[in-house]
């Protein structure tokens, strides 16, 4: 039988780690050596992958079978044979097995995330990873002894989720209305407000947010559990009342869950629970901003290998004048999310080992991962906009991969918190925490590393003018009405600031010349120079060599 998705799909067969000059560039400035498993894992996603999860998406959504043949309530959520073996698959390039030890790796976990990037399946695995990664760390002995092992052996690893979010909360867990029992020494949970409940049957355990009757309310009332989703004789633990239909991300089912006497056990104590909870999401948080970066990258890498085949008006699109400036623009753009994502993902790696009380370089990543997840999330959602707009009527067909890379990029804005919640989470870390200071302290060792004065000199320049807008803002009688605004600047000079350090340790690679637009357009607003067009062309012509 003939394959021809290639076809329909210009990048398979690309290796999308080996053959990313951004993304090695940036490594290599990390420090980062990434493990075979990724050189592996880059060239299966494009010439298997995503085709299986294109054809999921429009073919093979997963269903809710509420009822067994012999009328018994199982709640079984039904995946194409394809899809589970996906799953398998990932599972064997140690997307979550390698984040086990004492304190937890996640660097590869999140670097399988840039290669995946895909929605709906990596959703999958982020949400077993977070799972993993409070289990190993925060449960006690008994609890790590009995399921721990699960998420990490090799034969049918068990799956996670966190259960956070219901109706009428929202991002508001102050709001939940789960509510824990201690009865007979065990802990049983009630409630059925739990709304998106994602990875919802594929998941073998979830982490839960509630609160004992006799706890305080408000956030710090708040304790996390975990519930497997069946008992050891095989009784479900909790209810599934119907799945979600979604604009994208199909391949992780999205429920509502209720809770009816569920078994349950805590995690932590209950002073903490609100803590633990918010510090699986930062992993969430830091996976939806790579995610989005790797799926913007995918897109406009078939965007461009469109532009050098199609012609239009007598030359290739690639040639027109137009279309250089948006290639180039949106490229440099993109490496911008490169950048704060990975610098996100390795600030948290290295405090994979602190508790509360967070110290101040937890706080660091912290506010790093919010500022990554928000800008990232809103420049994938433009990139893959306008690469469908390269490719005209076509790239808006949904018999085409172009389209379902647009979709699933706008669900990162979304997940683990909107950009509203990103930027309250960086006020309230910059309000209580001394995090304003702690930025602009980094930032300044970052300028003080570098070689090029003139370059250390502009953002110097526009570092101190920039704290000097935020405290402004951070000190006025709304410092609210500002934070979303002053995460965006933060951002910028901190994308700036190491897009200039990773061209300093590659001269001549891709991120010098893109690090001096993305500074020319943060500090002083300057469009491209059209006499410089062909030169800037070099940031992108490296994905059709």
């Amino acid at each position: 039988m003939q394959n021809r998705f290639s076809e329909i799909f210009l990048s398979k067969g690309i290796n999308y780690y080996a053959a990313d000059k951004p993304l090695q560039e940036a490594l290599n400035h990390l420090g980062i050596k990434g493990k075979r498993n990724l050189l592996e894992l880059g060239l299966y996603v494009s010439s298997k992958m995503i085709e299986s999860l294109d054809f999921i998406d429009h073919f093979a959504k997963p269903v809710l079978q509420t009822w067994s043949l012999m009328g018994e309530r199982i709640d079984y959520v039904r995946v194409s044979p394809d899809h589970a073996k996906v799953l398998q698959e990932l599972q064997e390039y140690e997307v979550i097995r390698s984040i086990n030890g004492e304190p937890s790796d996640l660097m590869n976990h999140f670097l399988t995330g840039y290669l995946i990037s895909d929605s709906g399946i990596f959703c999958t695995m982020t949400l077993t990873a977070q799972t993993a990664y409070i289990v190993q760390k925060y449960a006690d002995s008994k609890l790590k002894e009995r399921f721990l092992s699960r998420f990490y052996r090799q034969e049918n690893p068990w799956y996670g989720a966190t259960f956070y979010t219901e109706v009428q909360g929202g991002s508001d867990l102050a709001a939940n209305r789960t509510f824990a029992n201690e009865e007979n020494g065990k802990i049983l949970l009630s409630g059925n407000d739990k709304y998106f409940a994602s990875d919802s049957g594929i998941a073998d355990a979830a982490l839960v947010t509630g609160r004992f009757k006799d706890s305080p309310g408000g956030a710090k009332g708040i304790s996390l559990f975990f519930v497997p989703s069946h008992l050891e004789d095989g009784t479900p633990n909790y209810s599934i009342r119907r799945l979600k239909n979604k604009l994208g991300t199909t391949a992780v089912p999205t429920g509502e869950v209720e809770f009816d006497g569920s078994v349950a056990f805590q995690i932590g104590d209950r002073k903490n629970g609100i803590y633990l909870a918010m510090e699986a999401l930062v992993i969430s948080r830091i996976d939806d901003a790579i995610a989005a970066v790797g799926i913007a990258r995918k897109a406009l890498w078939e965007a461009f290998l469109y532009t050098q085949k199609r012609k239009s008006f007598g030359k290739r699109l690639v040639d027109h004048p137009l279309m250089k400036r948006d290639l180039v623009e949106l490229e440099v753009s993109l490496e911008s999310a490169l950048i704060l994502s990975l610098i996100a993902a390795d600030s948290f790696n290295k405090v994979t080992d602190v508790r509360p009380p967070y110290n101040d370089e937890y706080q660091l990543a912290r506010i790093i991962a919010n500022i990554a997840k928000t800008m990232s999330a809103e420049i994938s959602a433009q990139v893959t906009r306008y690469s469908m707009e390269i490719l005209g009527g076509i790239g808006f067909l949904e018999e085409f991969p172009m389209a379902k890379f647009h979709r699933d990029s706008i669900v990162t804005s979304i997940w683990e918190g909107t950009s509203n919640i990103q930027a309250l989470e960086v006020l309230e870390v910059v309000q209580k925490r001394g995090g304003l200071e702690l930025f602009n302290k980094y930032l300044c060792g970052k300028i003080n590393e570098m070689n090029d004065k003139e370059f250390a000199g502009k953002l110097e320049k526009e570092l101190s003018s920039t704290m000097g807008k935020v405290r402004f803002w951070f000190s006025s009688d709304e410092p609210e009405f500002y934070a979303k605004e002053a995460l965006f600047r933060l951002g910028n000079l901190l994308a700036a600031c190491e897009m200039g350090l990773v061209a300093q340790n590659n001269p001549g690679g891709v991120f010098s010349l893109s690090s001096r637009i993305f500074l020319e357009k943060v500090v002083n607003g300057n469009s491209l120079n059209h006499s410089k067009i062909n030169e800037n062309l070099k940031v992108v012509n490296w994905m059709g060599q």
